[in-house]
């Protein structure tokens, strides 16, 4: 080991230059190589459009402050309410005075005011109500009760010995039909056999069907074996031969189904004058169609008449509805000619 004494520094270099410090990272090949980054150019700002009409939110604003301070500007207390005796003077002269263009109202006037005018402005007229009825049925020998409880006209029609009559099955029909009608959003009436308004002189009772419900004679016994059936007719002459027809043609087919059923025929060889020369013909408006029906016999026809009331008011109402449609019920039914006069009672 060498004594201390004996140390000596090695000089930096032999040729006693400086050496030149190289930087970090210049020649070392461990070092990565740095690179300049690419950047993209940021895109240019959208152009913003410009609106040529866009002054005009400014001009309407201006006119809106300009013609809301105008009015402001005129707007004037109400009058004052003259007191409670005071009496204007006849001879006083009327001074003319500068009015604004906008009238004198006072809110709380206007408060109150716009409730009577909406009940002052005119509401939609209501349709007056026709003078006539669509239907107008006849309940055969029925008459309304008097306040003194008498019927105005003593006739119940035909009537078996057990009490069985005809005006109580022509009402029930009657009212059952009128019903049935009613449902189905028609105007009707029932009418009394002799109704005031039915008129013998100028008859202008004119609804757009009229019908007369009746019952047939109680009629039994071997010689009366063709009691027993219904029957539809209309007046003979007709002053509405096209339409009384097809009147009776709608009322035969659907009646017809419901007779059927229950072995009831079309009865045409009992057809009377009494039926085509009905005088509820005459005492309605000539243009009326009209048409007559016998439901059947009181006596072979009791059962029948009784108890498929309701059924008998269908086939009735389908007929009406039907002729009022505009249908022609076909197949056509022809009104047989009367081949008695006055054998049976209607």
């Amino acid at each position: 080991m060498a004594e201390p004494s004996d140390f000596r520094p090695l000089p930096r270099g032999s040729s006693g230059r400086k050496r030149k410090r190289t930087g970090v990272g210049a020649t070392t090949p461990s070092t990565a190589r740095r690179t300049p980054r690419s950047r993209k150019a940021a895109p240019a700002p959208a152009k913003r459009k410009l609106n040529p009409f866009g002054w005009l939110k400014y001009v309407a604003l201006v006119l809106i402050v300009g013609v809301g301070a105008y009015v402001l500007a005129n707007l004037q207390p109400a009058p004052p309410v003259p007191p409670s005796d005071f009496t204007p003077d006849p001879n006083a002269t009327l001074v003319p005075t500068s009015a604004s263009l906008f009238p004198n109202i006072s809110f709380p006037a206007l408060a109150t005011a716009l409730p009577s005018l909406a009940t002052a402005l005119p509401g939609p007229s209501p349709s007056p109500t026709p003078k006539y009825p669509e239907v107008a049925i006849v309940a055969g020998h029925w008459a309304n009760t008097s306040t003194d409880s008498v019927p105005t006209v003593h006739d119940s029609g035909a009537t078996c010995s057990d009490g069985l009559r005809e005006v109580d099955i022509t009402k029930s029909v009657a009212d059952q039909t009128l019903t049935i009608l009613q449902r189905r959003g028609y105007r009707t009436t029932l009418l009394e056999e002799f109704d005031p308004r039915l008129k013998k002189v100028e008859p202008d009772f004119a609804p757009k069907v009229f019908l007369s419900i009746h019952a047939d004679s109680c009629l039994v016994g071997a010689e009366y074996a063709f009691a027993t059936g219904y029957k539809i007719a209309h007046a003979e002459p007709s002053d509405n031969q096209e339409q009384d027809d097809r009147l009776v043609t709608c009322l035969t087919r659907s009646f017809d189904r419901v007779a059927a059923k229950y072995d009831k025929p079309f009865n045409a060889n009992t057809i009377t004058r009494d039926m085509t020369e009905y005088h509820g013909f005459r005492e309605i408006d000539p243009s009326t169609p009209a048409a007559i029906i016998e439901l059947g016999f009181l006596g072979y026809d009791r059962e029948f008449l009784v108890n498929h009331q309701d059924e008998m008011a269908r086939g009735l109402a389908i007929g009406l509805d039907d002729f009022l449609k505009g249908s022609t019920c076909l197949p056509p039914t022809v009104t047989p000619r009367p081949t008695a006069k006055k054998t049976v009672q209607p």
